[in-house]
């Protein structure tokens, strides 16, 4: 049996976000007594009234059992052709908790987000795959009846949410790339050894404090042994479907004060390469992990190919939101009634996470996942993320990747400067700005010397790691749409060079600003379709 709290059931379910009402800011504590639900409970489950057009279902109408339990099931490809979320409206002696699985209910793993307009109304995005489950608890033996209805709502803006701040810790790690043929001499002290890159002779040795870990560089770069030493520094993430029409990027008809045709040319490309073969494409997105469990993303991420590097687990499960925004933005499913329209149909996510639940990682996590994307057969890699400070460890690693045919597609940064951040100024990279839907580069995004191209990446939705969609802007949603294109362009023809790809991207870009290449919009703004007319 597992065991569950009555009520919301876990702490921590709220983020401080909007969805046409007020966000729900703490917990509705209602017992500190706790239950437990067993496969009895599960196989009594009984199935939510489903219904089309009218948005009203027939309530939902039971007694409690002796546990003070019910549970009804659903599945939201039921209901999603008439709306984006089930609402519930529950007593106040009535509460309810949604499960997005029966693996999550064995689990103990209770859906996270819940929003009210009211304090007894619970919303439920239809965005999964399979059979979801609704817990209700209330006095043992009681009888209710919960009205539910169908709703449909925009994606939450996130347009305006600070960008994630990089780990504010003084740094205790080092990493240590030892020449080839020679052995490292000792760890001076450290209390952790960990290998970063096996490949590329890398390790991290982590001290019990700042000083320790400068001492023990100084020492290291003494050592004929030692080919270089870093510290460990930070890294960040850079901030006929139901959403559809918002995807300006995919399709700009002028709307919201666009400019006609200022988008990558999707529906062109779309229609140029439908009668062509197309193969599966593995592409790595090293970020903050992402969550399976959506119809859009069912059979396009690669979990079992994954791993996660923060909590050295075999499974890159998002709990941030960065990695799911970004993963649909690249390979989520099209006209299926279900959120959103990903680029590419043949795109096979492989989930990196090295990015924490805050959106902030380290450097020796993104030279170990660069490794784990090659060493499982990505043909192109997604890198939303970096910082300020350039890193030994992780151009070996970009090196490495790119002497494997592996292209690696990095965000520019949205600090607004002119100067790219890091990765993105790598030379083994192909860097990204973002545009806006009037084809000028937005705001925030870096720009200048090595940019090679710039993508839509203003007020462009997708998932976060709850079934929710919202409204995100930076250049970490501008890189993976050139990723996705990069990687239909391996679909149509897998022994194509990753040198070749990046040609092809950079002389098929539509040619903003100065005449040719210039540091603002690189080589010029992404353009699916005639990237996709150079394959022949």
């Amino acid at each position: 049996m597992k065991t569950i709290i009555t009520g919301s059931l876990a702490a921590s379910l709220f983020m401080g976000l909007s969805i046409n009402g007020g966000a729900v800011d703490q917990q509705k504590t209602v017992s500190t007594t706790q239950k437990t639900v067993n496969t009895k409970h599960i196989n009594q489950a009984k199935a939510l009234p489903t219904f089309r057009g009218s948005y009203v279902g027939t309530p939902m109408k039971g007694r409690f059992d002796e546990d003070g339990f019910d549970i009804w099931y659903m599945d939201a490809k039921d209901f999603v052709q008439d709306g984006t979320h089930l609402e519930f409206d529950l007593d106040w002696d009535v509460y309810g908790t949604m499960f997005t699985s029966k693996a999550d209910i064995d689990a103990g793993r209770v859906y996270n987000r819940y929003f009210e307009r009211n304090d007894e109304t619970m919303y439920f995005p239809l965005s999964w795959s399979g059979r979801q489950y609704l817990v209700l608890e209330g006095y043992p033996g009681d009888t209710y009846s919960v009205p539910f209805s169908v709703s449909r709502y925009e994606p939450i803006d996130m347009t305006g949410s600070s960008s994630v701040k990089a780990k504010a810790s003084t740094v205790t790690a080092l990493i240590v790339r030892t020449k080839a043929g020679m052995v490292r001499g000792g760890s001076l002290g450290a209390k952790s050894v960990q290998a970063v890159a096996p490949e590329l002779r890398l390790e991290k040795l982590t001290y019990r404090s700042a000083a320790e870990a400068k001492v023990a560089k100084q020492k290291f770069e003494q050592s004929s042994a030692t080919a270089y030493v870093e510290y460990d520094t930070p890294i960040q993430a850079f901030g006929a479907d139901a959403f559809k029409h918002h995807q300006w990027s995919l399709l700009n008809t002028g709307q919201k004060k666009g400019i006609k045709g200022a988008d990558i040319g999707l529906t062109a490309m779309q229609k140029r390469i439908a009668k062509k073969k197309q193969s599966t494409t593995l592409v790595g997105v090293i970020d903050s992990g992402v969550n399976p469990s959506y119809a859009d993303f069912a059979g396009k991420v690669r979990m079992d190919l994954g791993y996660d590097f923060v909590n050295r687990s075999k499974t890159a499960w998002d709990d941030y939101g960065h990695g799911s925004h970004v993963a649909g933005i690249i390979a989520a499913g099209s006209d299926n009634t279900y959120g959103m329209t990903g680029i590419n149909a043949k795109a096979s996510i492989i989930p990196i996470k090295v990015l924490d639940e805050n959106g902030a990682g380290y450097t020796s996590d993104l030279v170990s996942g660069i490794n784990h994307a090659v060493k499982k057969g990505a043909k192109v890699i997604n890198l939303s993320l970096g910082g300020d400070t350039s890193s030994k460890a992780v151009e070996s690693a970009l090196a490495y990747a790119k002497s494997k045919n592996v292209l690696i597609v990095a965000a520019s940064g949205n600090a607004g400067k002119k100067a790219l951040s890091y990765p993105a100024r790598s030379k083994y990279v192909l860097s990204v700005g973002a545009t806006g839907r009037t084809d000028k580069k937005a705001s925030f995004s870096n720009y200048g010397t090595g940019l090679d191209l710039v993508a839509p990446g203003v007020s462009i939705p997708s998932y976060l790691a709850d079934g929710e969609l919202a409204f995100a802007s930076g250049t970490s949603m501008a890189a993976p749409h050139v990723t996705a294109v990069a990687s239909v362009l391996y679909s149509l023809k897998p022994t194509i060079k990753s040198m070749d790809v990046e040609s092809i991207l950079k002389k098929s870009a539509k040619d903003l600003g100065s005449k040719g290449y210039d540091t603002t919009y690189g080589s010029g703004r992404l353009n699916a379709d005639r990237a996709t007319s150079y394959i022949k």
